[in-house]
């Protein structure tokens, strides 16, 4: 099968590439930079794969790629709201995501896998919060976006849906949750940060109940106030300085960390496993999906920290197990056949 990847030059396009070219698939990766800019490194990782500069936002340009190719993985885009205004978001995101399945579509094209996010539900980084239903959180939660980037993502998959009933273009959209590039090198430098938030959720439980509520109260209602102030949109450099060499943070905002994805995660080589599954699966229509790891990011009990963090969610869709994730991607499992082969615990040695 000829691919095209757009946006193939990225984390998850290399990873994606690779993987494509590795299972016996023609693939044809485009991007924005000229071959002259582009690091060996990722060369080294996409050799085999033919390569053109291409822009997303310009149709007529295209066009023209899309001759010859059996479907199309669509990953090109800016992947965070503090990477462009919210004209520049709409206009790479969701412009040159419809410029992408209209030149499929014109090219005959009927299969089309874009990268959605997690963010399409509209809880992680959208300026004002809303209730959670229910764990775990699956496609038919309710969503409310309320920033450029979840926005972004809410409209390409009704582009998608869009062109599965104007031109019959089946598809899925992939809401990944944060994308870890796992290595041994990765996991030794992660191994401090991941054996701090196992004991701060040892010290929270040893807590007097009454403390520990007020102290994770506390810094709920602190993120849920700053959430109007629009941090995830100011450019990287204005955040503040980063920690560094001095104490952890009070176990309770160290666990605060992946809280609005639930503490889901997934791997590049799943990510890139779903992407190439969501391409050679037999099914019709498009369709939102959940894809992550198997379990949390922690590495401790899900139904715990669901507790801790979210004590007014009661509904529980069905039972969760041990550290099984709180993101449900039984429709991804149901529909393309999608399982995680990587796990972070495992980076760790905790499976």
């Amino acid at each position: 099968m000829k691919i095209l990847v757009t946006g193939g030059l990225g984390g998850i396009g290399r990873v994606t590439v690779a993987r494509l070219l590795r299972h016996g698939h023609e693939v044809l990766a485009v991007d924005r930079l000229s071959e002259a800019d582009v690091e060996q490194d990722v060369w080294d990782v996409v050799r085999g794969a033919e390569y053109r500069q291409v822009e997303v936002r310009e149709i007529e340009t295209l066009r023209p790629h899309f001759a010859g190719v059996d479907a199309v993985i669509h990953l090109a885009g800016l992947p965070h709201p503090s990477m462009g205004t919210e004209v520049e978001l709409f206009g790479i995101n969701c412009n040159g995501a419809f410029n992408v399945y209209r030149a499929a579509a014109d090219a005959g094209i009927k299969r089309v896998v874009s990268a959605s996010s997690i963010n399409a539900l509209g809880y992680g980084m959208g300026v004002k919060g809303f209730p959670i239903c229910y764990f775990p959180v699956d496609e038919a939660h309710p969503t409310m976006t309320s920033d450029p980037y979840s926005f972004s993502k809410q409209i390409l998959e009704e582009i998608a849906a869009y062109f599965w009933r104007r031109e019959g273009i089946s598809g899925v959209c992939l809401r990944f949750p944060f994308v870890f590039h796992a290595t041994l090198a990765w996991a030794e430098r992660m191994k401090g940060f991941f054996s701090y938030r196992q004991r701060a959720f040892e010290e929270l439980m040893a807590m007097p109940p009454d403390e520990r509520r007020t102290r994770i109260d506390a810094c709920v209602a602190a993120f849920e106030a700053e959430r109007a102030e629009r941090p995830q949109e100011r450019p990287w450099g204005e955040r503040g300085p980063r920690r560094r060499g001095d104490a952890p943070p009070p176990p309770e905002r160290l666990l605060m960390f992946g809280r609005t994805d639930f503490w889901s995660i997934i791997d590049g080589e799943d990510a890139a496993q779903a992407l190439e599954r969501g391409i050679t699966a037999t099914y019709e229509g498009s369709h939102p999906l959940f894809v992550c790891d198997r379990d949390n990011s922690v590495g401790v009990p899900s139904e715990q920290l669901a507790k801790l963090y979210f004590p007014e969610v009661t509904t529980w869709k069905r039972s969760i197990e041990g550290t099984e994730t709180l993101l449900s991607y039984d429709r991804a499992r149901e529909l393309i056949g999608y399982e995680p082969e990587r796990s972070l615990l495992a980076w760790f040695g905790q499976e």
